[in-house]
């Protein structure tokens, strides 16, 4: 199965400790500092935040007595942002408190790329470590070898818990881990779907809060009529203030391949809907819970490119890059998304490049947000709809980015 391989299971890993990065950015007046776990203090770089009311300062430091090297890794540095001192001993970035998201970025794509640490679990990064898998036998375990359409008989609670932990090992690449509750989270995209096995019957739930903070409830009680004519598998629900997308599947006998297919549809319908679906009820996805402090608008100084004349908006396109440019007639219809071997090649192949186009990307997404937002606010809902198209539009180039640069890591050298 696609989605659940080892390389997701890798980006699961990352996309989860950025979310938690961003949040300690936006909320923590406790400094940062993040490096490997169990290294002597001189032989690996330290990348440390020093927060202020208003400024985040981060400071990426070589081994003790060494200097970065002018290469591949110090043009991606000065790509993203960072400056680099006189002495050619560390880079510096400073932004405001504001861009929280956009420095956890940043931050996150230099731990993978320039330090090289292959999962944040290798991190000691604070009150931000990732835990190690329970039990000293999972740690490095190989995954299971599970035959997805073969049925298995399943009599006792224990034994339906312990088939379905063994089934999501084989997919993902590594053990479940579990909430408080005992449920199995799994990340996709924006939002996190909950696998959860029942005590009382032979059931699998797989869950999903989609939006969460309803303000518009009569709203969200029309969206979630439309939501259950539209899905074929998944039930919808308004429970409070938040918009709830489940499926029960029954497990008599259990057959991994059931649980494996509801869970990737699952995730891939809400990943789809989940944005749009908020901004119609006036509510929060769960990662802007995770990533934005009370009040999510303040994520970004105001977009002044949004704001200005219609002219001067043209003047503003013309400034990006010719190839985000081109990505952008690519997929003009909205039709996406474009194929990552495009996308790499319309970005040469070129990693560093393609990083700086996201970075772009996600400024003009965190722009637009807060566009959709103050047109809201005012009650202007055809601004609001334009700005939501844009948002969308933007949304959809990060994804065919993001998409580009793990195809030129993946496929590095094997071309031609």
């Amino acid at each position: 199965m696609d989605e659940f391989d080892l390389d997701r299971a890798t980006e699961v890993g990352w996309a989860g400790f950025l979310t938690r990065l961003a949040g300690h950015l936006g909320e923590s007046a406790e400094p940062l500092r993040i490096t490997a776990y169990g290294a002597d203090p001189g032989s690996f770089p330290v990348l440390e935040v020093e927060p202020s009311d208003d400024v985040l300062r981060g400071e990426l430091r070589a081994p003790q007595g060494q200097a970065w090297q002018h290469d591949d890794r110090q043009r991606h540095l000065l790509d993203m942002g960072w400056q680099e001192d006189p002495d050619g001993t560390a880079y510096r970035i400073e932004l405001p408190r504001s861009h929280a998201h956009l420095l956890a970025s940043i931050l996150t794509d230099t731990l993978r790329e320039v330090v090289g640490a292959p999962h944040p679990a290798f991190l000691d990064a604070g009150t931000l470590t990732i835990s190690a898998p329970q039990g000293p036998d999972q740690v490095g375990a190989e995954p299971p070898v599970v035959d997805l359409d073969r049925a298995i008989r399943v009599v006792t609670p224990a034994e339906l818990r312990a088939a379905v932990e063994q089934t999501l090992h084989a997919a993902m690449g590594h053990p479940p881990r579990k909430d408080a509750d005992g449920d199995i989270p799994i990340i996709y995209g924006t939002t996190l779907v909950y696998v959860r096995t029942a005590d009382s019957q032979p059931v699998v739930s797989v869950f999903a809060i989609v939006v969460q903070d309803v303000a518009d409830l009569d709203a969200a009680q029309r969206e979630v009529g439309i939501l259950n004519r539209q899905s074929v598998f998944a039930k919808f629900h308004l429970v409070g203030r938040q918009v709830v997308a489940s499926v029960a599947i029954p497990s008599l006998p259990f057959v991994p391949r059931h649980l494996v297919g509801i869970v990737e549809l699952m995730g891939k319908e809400i990943d789809e809907l989940d944005d749009a679906l908020a901004l119609r009820v006036k509510g929060r996805r769960w990662i802007d819970m995770i990533t934005s402090t009370d009040d999510p608008v303040e994520v970004a100084d105001a977009p002044a490119q949004a704001e200005e004349e219609d002219g001067d908006e043209d003047s503003d396109e013309d400034d990006l890059p010719e190839e985000l440019l081109t990505l952008l007639q690519l997929d003009a219809e909205g039709t996406g998304p474009l194929e990552p071997a495009l996308v790499a090649d319309v970005c040469h192949r070129d990693r560093a490049l393609i990083l700086r186009l996201i970075r772009i990307a996600e400024e003009q997404t965190i722009s637009w947000r807060e566009s959709v937002d103050e047109a809201r606010a005012a009650g202007d809902v055809e601004e609001a709809r334009v700005a939501t198209g844009e948002l969308s539009g933007w949304q959809s180039t990060v994804k065919d980015l993001r998409a580009a640069l793990r195809h030129v890591v993946t496929f590095r050298g094997q071309d031609g």
